[in-house]
């Protein structure tokens, strides 16, 4: 198959590199020229880890190019580029196009909405999934450190009912993909904004003194993983007001990872795939720029629509706003972008199915 990958950081060479050995046609896309400069002089991008060698893969700034012959478009940009990236293949997308996320951050629900406003009239499938496949690192453009392929991935599309379309699409690249119930349940999965910005703003000290540490086994200690599991509460409790089938943070590693731990703080220190990974060494950096704007607020905006308390997570952003100082909600991705405002539950169920209200 045609793959286009938009994004090329640690998880877009990591994914061109695993589908260049699958033996698939890859080409790599990124908005970045010294970057993909530096890939292309490469030649490709380099492997190491749970997969080793060399891929011979293409990267490219021309938009055009990338996406010309594409079957598959994966994005693995941060969810700050989602609602640019849907604006920008808007007019090159050809009917029967998957379009799949990794991971999700609300995406599925932000490209539908951006595809509506531009009256898109093609007919594509629209996925996501619930984290990055890959736990990886990049070492430098062009060489990677992959230390896992999680397992037992669920994805979902908008609407859920083209699920089977895309699971059959790429059940020889990806058999570890398990259709999940909507994209609401793959987009409250993602645990990275209840793991990253509790561990990074009660490290902030830690983070800025300069002196490395390990960002899970050591910045995750058993009161910072208290404070993940008040917030792990709030997510779960959005799922139930919407009857979908949300795990706790604690089954997902779970299931990922295959540790096995009574408790979250257990699994987080027992990670093989955690023991390596550095804590970033300042605080403009994803787990706040992405975590907040793009994690917390939009759980935030939705679990207050239901009526259920969201102390921790509004906590958490008042306190990242404090130690930034700035209003990190101020443009940040909320229910009218996702094009979920002034809905009840039941009416939220039944835009995900696909059928009208």
């Amino acid at each position: 198959m045609n793959f286009t990958i938009i994004g090329a950081g640690n998880g877009g060479q990591s994914m061109a590199a695993h589908l260049n050995f699958l033996k698939q046609n890859v080409i790599l896309y990124d908005v970045q020229k010294d970057l993909v400069d530096k890939i292309n002089e490469n030649g490709g991008v380099r492997a190491e880890g749970v997969i080793e060698g060399f891929a011979s893969v293409e990267a490219t700034n021309d938009l055009n190019k990338a996406m010309k012959q594409t079957d598959i478009i994966m994005v693995t940009t941060t969810g700050t580029a989602h609602k640019n990236v849907a604006k920008s293949i808007a007019p090159l997308i050809k009917d029967g196009q998957i379009i799949m996320i990794f991971p999700g951050y609300w995406g599925a629900l932000e490209f539908r909405n951006v595809f509506e406003e531009l009256k898109v009239n093609k007919e594509v499938y629209i996925a996501e999934t619930e984290s990055l496949i890959y736990t990886t690192r990049a070492i430098k453009p062009g060489h990677v450190k992959i230390r896992k392929i999680k397992e037992n991935l669920e994805f979902s599309t908008i609407p859920s009912k083209h699920g089977e379309v895309v699971k059959k699409s790429l059940q020889d690249v990806y058999p570890q993909l398990i259709l999940a119930d909507t994209v609401l349940t793959t987009t409250l999965n993602n645990c990275n904004p209840i793991f990253h910005v509790p561990i990074t703003l009660f490290n902030a000290g830690r983070i800025e003194s300069d002196n490395e540490f390990f960002f899970y086994p050591e910045g995750g200690t058993r009161s910072v993983v208290q404070v993940m599991e008040k917030l792990d509460k709030e997510r779960l409790k959005i799922g139930e007001k919407l009857k979908i089938n949300l795990s706790s943070c604690n089954e997902l590693l779970k299931r990922f990872y295959q540790v096995d731990e009574k408790n979250l703080y257990d699994n987080l220190q027992n990670n093989p795939a955690y023991q390596t990974g550095k804590a970033p060494n300042t605080l403009d950096y994803r787990y706040i720029y992405e975590d907040i704007p793009y994690g917390l607020n939009p759980m935030l905006e939705l679990g207050e629509s239901l009526g259920i308390e969201m102390k921790t997570t509004e906590t958490l952003i008042k306190m990242a706003c404090l130690i930034k100082d700035e209003d990190l909600q101020d443009g940040a991705l909320g229910l009218k972008g996702l094009g979920l405002q002034d809905l009840s539950a039941q009416e939220i169920s039944i835009l995900l199915k696909g059928n009208n209200i």
